[in-house]
């Protein structure tokens, strides 16, 4: 992480004045820091990094120690008070928590929120992408890892504690949200809880799960047909084909200088001329990269437009009630080529046992 490059980049981009970001998403972005106690402070042309006692040996001399100005404090609001005291306004990213904005108003300052921070976050560098890439490697090879050991009598819960042991022994820092893995007429709750139900032939398994590579995400479902027989099967083809087939309508729109909206809506469309509309309750989609869900939003309304460098899911699904759900999800970078996919495994119908 090129860390000066960053802080850089945002005091070009960031108005004059004083900023403050304790977000610990952003403040990694910005510092790479992933400490329990991390300020970031802007006052004028200089960029202060606020921590405690207990980092000072670990931040003296890293590369925080160039681009910043360290200060070990005993008592952020004096330490803050000392920063600005001469700004009557500070701004600061819409994700400060409400104690530090009302520390914020105590000490006097106008609170405005900026939002340049998440603009640069959105637009993803070579190396960010490069991560987001080997996240979702680690993320398909541990999928096909619970397909693999798919049998009857095995539960979700069993089935989350594996992935989670499997992308840590494969290098992850862990999973990026904690996994949905959902059996039968469970798949049909699209944020279904893991559960100690157990697994029966003739169910559709749904993973929803994903990956953190060195502070960043990917975010993937796939669906497993395990022991259906074929008259079900068919059906079961049939219908996860309209929502690959949704899929392909929505990606079709993934470019640069095109409508979100019309991404989400063109997935509504297709499903729509099966009478399937009504079965896709959630948005397309979602930003991705550090958080596995961030800026910008994906709905049918949202009025933003795919730039080059975003990284977004694709999730379009159908849920039946009390029978099953199909959703299938990749995560994809805009390119002014259209979107490129940022892992290798196959969309299709996996079918086991």
């Amino acid at each position: 992480m090129n860390i000066k490059k960053r802080t850089e980049k945002f005091k070009a981009a960031a108005a004059g004045g004083a900023g403050y970001i304790s977000d610990p998403s952003d403040v990694f972005y910005l510092s790479g820091y992933t400490g329990t106690f991390g300020k970031i402070v802007r006052a004028g042309k200089k960029l202060y990094f606020i921590t405690d006692t207990r980092y000072e040996g670990a931040l003296t001399g890293s590369a925080i120690d160039g681009p910043f100005e360290i200060i070990i404090t005993r008592s952020l609001k004096e330490t803050l008070n000392l920063l600005y005291k001469n700004f009557r306004t500070v701004q600061c990213p819409k994700n400060i928590p409400l104690r530090e904005y009302l520390m914020l108003m105590e000490l006097g300052k106008k609170v405005l929120f900026d939002e340049t921070l998440a603009g640069l976050r959105m637009l993803k560098d070579a190396e960010e992408i490069t991560l987001i890439k080997k996240a979702a490697a680690i993320n398909e090879k541990a999928i096909l890892h619970l397909n693999s050991i798919l049998k009857p009598g095995i539960s979700e819960a069993d089935l989350s504690v594996e992935f989670d042991y499997y992308i840590r022994k494969h290098g992850a820092d862990g999973p990026s949200f904690s996994s949905i893995i959902a059996f039968g007429p469970n798949s049909a709750v699209p944020h279904h809880g893991i559960s100690p139900r157990k697994l029966k032939v003739n169910n559709i398994v749904l993973i929803d799960a994903g990956v953190k590579y060195m502070g960043y995400c990917s975010d993937l479902t796939r669906i497993i047909a395990f022991g259906i027989i074929k008259p079900h099967l068919r059906t079961v083809q049939y219908n996860y084909n309209l929502v690959q087939n949704a899929k392909k309508e929505a990606l079709g729109f993934y470019k640069e200088g095109g409508l979100i909206s019309d991404a989400d809506l063109a997935a509504r469309k297709w499903l729509a001329k099966y009478g399937m509309e009504g079965l896709f309750t959630h948005s397309l989609g979602h930003g991705i990269g550090i958080d596995v869900h961030e800026a910008p939003s994906f709905n049918r309304i949202e009025t933003g437009r795919f730039k080059k460098g975003m990284v977004f899911s694709c999730e379009p699904g159908i849920y039946m009630d009390k029978k099953y759900g199909i959703r299938i999800e990749d995560d994809y970078l805009i390119t002014d080529n259209g979107p490129e996919k940022l892992g290798k495994l196959s969309d299709s119908l996996i079918i086991s046992g």
